[in-house]
């Protein structure tokens, strides 16, 4: 695994680029940019989107909601570009009915993508290695002060170990915990609609397990979890079939 810091264009705000490894050649790769201290979004960016995108970013009551997504869609086409090599106005990027994007174009399918954007930090996956996740999230320490953790997915021996510890460090593992889960969810391709309750996280192998599929391929998924600043979590899932860590 390796990071360098990318210049150009919307680059030259990117945090870091992050490469995974499958025998030794890149197979899953991440950037991100910190939105700390911006405030409203570069022109250049915006030139980015496509109608559709910027007609979604209207709806956005918050500044930095508004902020989060242009930045993150814009880095997923500018990303795209310079790793398929093609321009920008070239890119056909859709969603299937979960709203999963994918590059809709014959040539590059193959290739899998995620975003994700939160309250001061975007990131964007490409993986050559089939169906990928990410999610990052700020975190909140009020978000988790309720007394039913399940309906995060949280299970009964992470429940204890949430338990069990005090601030910083309770949140820290609670986001943990949820990005793995979120990240997971997208890979697998149902997002939300998938019961948290079924993704079952190893987090001493960084593995995680969608208990449903019992031991098919699709049930399996690798990890890697990360702090990209100290107010965000992120975490990566990628099939485990498909990849391993350098």
């Amino acid at each position: 695994m390796k990071s360098r810091q990318p210049a150009g264009h919307i680059h030259e705000q990117m945090g870091c680029e992050v490469h995974m490894h499958m025998n030794h050649h890149p197979a899953v790769r991440l950037w991100t940019i910190n939105l700390n201290g911006l405030n409203t979004p570069p022109p250049n960016w915006l030139e980015l989107l496509d109608e559709e995108e910027l007609l979604h970013c209207q709806r956005f009551r918050q500044e930095k909601d508004r902020l989060a997504y242009i930045a993150a869609h814009a880095l997923l086409r500018c990303t795209l570009s310079r790793s398929l090599k093609i321009p920008q106005s070239s890119l056909i990027i859709a969603h299937d009915k979960r709203g999963k994007p994918f590059i809709n174009m014959p040539e590059s399918r193959a290739i899998g993508i995620s975003l994700s954007h939160t309250a001061g930090m975007v990131a964007v996956v490409l993986s050559e290695a089939g169906n990928v996740g990410v999610d990052v999230e700020a975190v909140n320490q009020q978000l988790i002060h309720q007394d039913d953790l399940s309906a995060f997915g949280v299970s009964h021996e992470e429940a204890e170990d949430l338990a069990s510890i005090a601030e910083p460090a309770r949140s820290e593992l609670f986001f943990d915990l949820w990005t793995t889960r979120e990240a997971v969810a997208k890979a697998d391709g149902r997002g939300l609609s998938l019961p948290f309750s079924l993704i079952q996280i190893d987090r001493s192998k960084n593995m995680a397990t969608i208990q449903e599929n019992g031991n098919s391929p699709e049930s399996h998924w690798r990890l890697w979890r990360k702090r990209p600043s100290p107010l965000h979590r992120l975490s990566v899932a990628w099939s485990k079939e498909c990849s391993e860590l350098p």
